[in-house]
């Protein structure tokens, strides 16, 4: 074609064009309570077949019937995109993406017992130990009393630690530059998702007492808790915000494992 030529739609050159200036899927992909329902839906589904989405056409095709009977169906091909770049992306603490891991528990049930538990006194903890002093909006003022039972997304083994992870669909800009460390950051802290890390952090501690006895030490065991920003995979934290068990964080949960009654129901 002469230099300057334009390429008319439907052409090869207009197409390479869109490719380059549409952004991916996972910046498409509509906003809101409800699409964040179905992500991790999808996600708890992807995680009970093992992450194996790669080379798996069943598993595709099951992937696009979902789409189809929750209303995206012209957005399954998109969503196929974005599932295979997300569990094959590796996560910066681990050095490994979902598709590797191989010990998991989804959406591990637990209960806390609480007697006459205050709120503020939860809040003053996480906000002295976690987020690196950021600030963020103080819990209700309220009193626990009974008890606490949440689900946490995903649990898992690698390298001999045990991690906590959490999905998150929450939408932060146009574009990967929007998802830095300073931004997941923010977002852990509007959010109050500090407070929900510790709890289930508090939970996986647990767990691994009750279980490995003593053979379990927190320091060398407990990983910490990973939270995944679905949408920031392409962004310079690669979507991961984590709060690893330093020694800081296991002295949080020691204190927290105090305030709370001293036993613990799992499943």
């Amino acid at each position: 074609a002469p230099a300057g030529a334009l390429d008319l739609p439907g052409t090869p050159g207009a197409a390479l064009a869109r490719r380059a200036i549409d952004p991916p899927p996972w910046h498409r992909f509509p906003r809101g309570a409800l699409a964040g329902d179905f992500l991790h839906d999808l996600l708890e589904w992807l995680a009970a077949e093992g992450f194996a989405l790669a080379g798996n056409e069943g598993m595709e095709a099951a992937l696009r019937r979902r789409c189809e009977r929750a209303g995206h169906g012209e957005r399954a091909d998109e969503l196929v995109e974005w599932m295979r770049a997300l569990l094959a992306a590796r996560l910066p603490s681990l050095g490994a993406a979902l598709q590797d891991l191989r010990v998991l528990i989804t959406e591990m049930e637990f209960w806390l017992p609480s007697a006459h538990l205050q709120a503020q006194a939860v809040d003053a903890l996480c906000q002295r130990r976690l987020l690196n002093g950021q600030p963020r909006p103080a819990l209700p003022q309220r009193e626990l009393h009974g008890m606490l039972m949440g689900f946490a997304d995903l649990v898992f083994e690698h390298e001999g630690r045990y991690w906590v992870l959490d999905y998150k669909s929450n939408s932060l800009g146009q574009d990967g530059a929007a998802y830095d460390h300073a931004a997941l950051e923010a977002a852990m802290a509007h959010h109050r998702y500090d407070v929900q890390a510790a709890i289930y952090l508090l939970a996986l501690h647990r767990l691994l007492r009750a279980r490995l006895g003593a053979a379990y030490e927190p320091a060398r065991q407990l990983g910490g808790a990973l939270y995944f920003f679905l949408r920031g995979i392409d962004g310079p934290a690669r979507g991961e915000y984590a709060i690893p068990a330093t020694p800081a964080l296991l002295e949080l949960l020691d204190t927290l494992d105090h305030l709370l009654a001293d036993e613990a129901s799992l499943a």
